[in-house]
């Protein structure tokens, strides 16, 4: 049985090439922004790990995560971020809300989904 993975990303593209890459070890569900990942959560959708973009509209990455962190049903869902930054900063405020992983745009695909399987135990 595969993994669940939420995979939160703005750019309808990228959502599509990203998730159909990982389909082949995963089952995928996209998010166009943290509201519509929450709104996931909420109908009951809990994936084994979220991948989710840092800048989106409406919800962006660390508000997204922060409501994560403070719910009782989705504190534990291991996070992997994905970020069009270069800025170390942001990737010291990620890690302090404990993502087990942050990838800089443009990324290895192949090295994401190596650090999909080593988190979910696949």
């Amino acid at each position: 049985m595969n993994r669940k993975i939420l995979l939160v990303e703005d750019h309808d593209s990228l959502r599509q090439v990203i998730g159909a890459f990982l389909s082949n070890c995963f089952d995928v569900t996209g998010a166009k922004n943290g509201l519509e990942a929450m709104s996931h959560l909420s109908r009951g959708f809990v994936p084994d790990v979220i991948v989710t973009d840092a800048m989106m509209p409406g919800l962006n990455g660390f508000q997204f995560l922060a409501n994560l962190r403070c719910s009782g049903l989705y504190a534990n869902i291991p996070v992997v971020v994905i970020s069009g930054s270069c800025n170390d900063e942001e990737a010291a405020r990620f890690q302090q809300l404990g993502v087990r992983a942050y990838f800089r745009k443009p990324f290895n695909p192949v090295q994401l989904q190596e650090r999909l399987a080593q988190i979910t135990g696949q």
